[in-house]
């Protein structure tokens, strides 16, 4: 093979190797300039379209570093390869700004180089000049807002009196309506007092030797709407009747004419059906809903009516109880295990241990906490802790907590063994195998316990460790 021929191949190589590489879209971002206080010129160049179709190119910022096409201020300046220039508008004064120019085409966006600038204050040699800013704390049951303004320059002079001024029509000036801010800041403020849909017109004014000049004009209507209304929980149930509680959280920017609960035995329960009726105002309410059916299937919702109409709060189904108390039933936070014979109350003790191993209390001589009978539990739970203090077993049950029902105590050697009977014999509720504390002293140091193994009788020093539920009356 000659030498002409080698170079032939080798160059051949090289360009098919340059071929297969691939081709990138570029573009670069041109150095703001001429930078005022509103506007600037920036702009870029495509410097490859990298075997695209360029759809557009221009330039894109924002007030945070790596703006991008579509989520911030951007414009569109053509499309190929070309250079272009961008004007760059709508800009606050004294603001840092990123900017970069972009590309798009089929296959995405590309970005150049990114520049930050900050844009100067507004100079006045005559007049003032001052800013409006957007009206803040909108407070819809008082009826006020907040202006806020700020002086850019105070012009050729000092500034004897700057604050806002307002009317209905537009245009308004210091011959209309005017409130006058005795604050010694650049940045001030005022509050205004406002009629629910009633359109304003509001500018801020500084007044120097030199005249009066005004911000931008804000136009305020702060239209009256529905309020808002929470449904919270359900925190009781019966056979007959069940309790909710519920909370207005917005008033619409008017009264709250009534507030209460809705129930029917269908979703989407309205004023027109059962409803009770629970004050005015805003906050938290307490509904009760009567008349209801034993073991019956029930939709609510709290509601809220101003002059504007009535909302709704989400809905809640619940079943109510049974109409007959029974040994076994779930009710009112655990089981029952005891029905008072011609009372209709009972004991009931709670659907899991509360401890699965604690001590009794305090090695002491616990005098009036001997008792074994059905309905002595408390009234020895309430000697031992006044005694021993809120530990041990006795302390365990009176700070435990089931939804409402915060008013449990340990139960009395009998009460353990009615437990056992009428739940652990018959199935009706599991319990762990082991023994169970009773509030019942022996001695000293020494307290009975119940055996849910076999239901035997048994005693424990008061520092060993043993099983705890809790019971309360109904």
């Amino acid at each position: 093979m000659n030498l002409k021929y080698k170079y032939f191949i080798v160059i051949l190589l090289l360009a098919i190797t340059s071929s297969c590489k691939k081709k990138q879209v570029r573009v670069i971002t041109n150095s703001p300039t001429s930078v005022m206080s509103t506007n600037a010129i920036s702009g870029g160049e495509v410097l490859d379209d990298g075997g695209q179709n360029i759809l557009a190119y221009g330039v894109c910022w924002g007030t945070s570093s790596g703006p991008v096409l579509g989520t911030d201020n951007f414009t569109v300046d053509g499309s190929g390869v070309n250079a272009f220039t961008s004007k760059i508008t709508k800009l606050k004064h004294k603001t840092t700004y990123y900017v970069r120019a972009y590309v798009k085409y089929s296959g995405g966006i590309t970005y150049g180089n990114e520049y930050a600038f900050y844009t100067p204050p507004m100079i006045s040699s005559t007049v003032p000049i001052v800013f409006s800013y957007a009206v803040s704390n909108v407070d819809t049951t008082n009826h006020i807002l907040k202006l806020n303004a700020e002086i850019i320059h105070k012009g050729g002079s000092d500034v004897i009196e700057k604050g806002f001024v307002w009317n209905n029509k537009g245009g308004p000036s210091v011959s209309d309506f005017k409130i006058i801010s005795n604050s010694q800041s650049d940045i001030f403020s005022a509050e205004f007092n406002f009629d629910m849909s009633t359109q304003y017109y509001l500018k801020a004014y500084a007044i120097n030797s030199f005249g009066v000049s005004y911000g931008d004009e804000i136009k305020v209507k702060i239209e009256k709407v529905k309020p808002k209304v929470v449904t919270q929980e359900i925190i009781e149930i019966d056979s007959n009747y069940a309790i909710c509680t519920s909370n207005v959280t917005y008033s619409g920017g008017t009264d709250i004419i009534e507030r209460g609960i809705c129930w029917a035995a269908f979703s989407n329960p309205t004023v027109s059906d059962f409803k009770s009726s629970d004050g005015s105002g805003l906050g938290v309410f307490t509904s009760t809903m009567t008349g209801l059916l034993p073991n019956t299937l029930y939709y609510c919702r709290s509601y809220a009516t101003n002059s504007e109409g009535t909302t709704y709060g989400k809905e809640i189904s619940f079943r109510t109880m049974v109409g007959k108390l029974f040994i076994g039933m779930q009710y009112k936070g655990g089981i029952i295990f005891y029905i008072e014979p011609m009372k209709g109350g009972g004991l009931l003790v709670s659907n899991d241990d509360v401890s699965s191993g604690s001590s009794w209390g305090c090695a002491s001589n616990i005098t009036s906490a001997t008792s074994k009978g059905v309905g002595s539990g408390q009234s020895n739970t309430d000697a031992i802790l006044s005694q021993c203090g809120n530990v041990g077993a006795a302390g365990i049950c009176a700070n435990y907590k089931f939804g409402k029902y915060d008013d449990w105590y340990l139960p009395s050697y009998d009460e353990l063994g009615l437990i056992y009977k009428n739940l652990k014999v018959t199935d009706k509720e599991k319990f762990s195998i082991g023994y169970y504390w009773s509030s019942t002293q022996k001695d000293a140091s020494t307290a009975l316990r119940y055996g849910f193994l076999g239901g035997n009788y048994g005693e424990a020093d008061k520092a060993s460790s043993q099983l705890v539920r809790a019971v309360r009356k109904f």
